[in-house]
Order: C-alpha cells, then sequence, then structure tokens
C-alpha cells in the first residue's frame, strides 16, 4: 500500500498541466497539444482546449 502511495504521489514521469496545475501521468494522458515542437500535457479537454486557444498565455 505505501508503495502504492508513493508512486501515486510521486512526480516521476508526470508533466505539469499548463492551464491547471494538475500532474499529468504522460503514458496514460488523453489530451495533448504540440506547441513550438514541444509536448504538453493535459488532465482534461477543458484545459487542452483553452491552451490552444491562447498558449503564449501559459507558456512564458
Amino acid at each position: 500500500m505505501i508503495d502504492f502511495l508513493k508512486k501515486l504521489f510521486s512526480s516521476e514521469g508526470k508533466e505539469k498541466d499548463f492551464v491547471c496545475g494538475m500532474n499529468v501521468d504522460v503514458k496514460t494522458a488523453r489530451y495533448k497539444s504540440s506547441y513550438k515542437d514541444k509536448l504538453y500535457y493535459f488532465c482534461s479537454e477543458h484545459c487542452k482546449n483553452q491552451f490552444d486557444d491562447n498558449p503564449e498565455q501559459f507558456v512564458k
């Protein structure tokens, strides 16, 4: 159980959703966008759509 919790809360293999700040597992992420040759991961379609509408707002 402790190993499961460590993995759940670990940031290893995860990227930050630039819209809401949530950590997203890159292996299972359903929502992704490419911007300026970098891949961004999102927790939801809503966050992805917000990013796609104005990526410069989120990437500085």
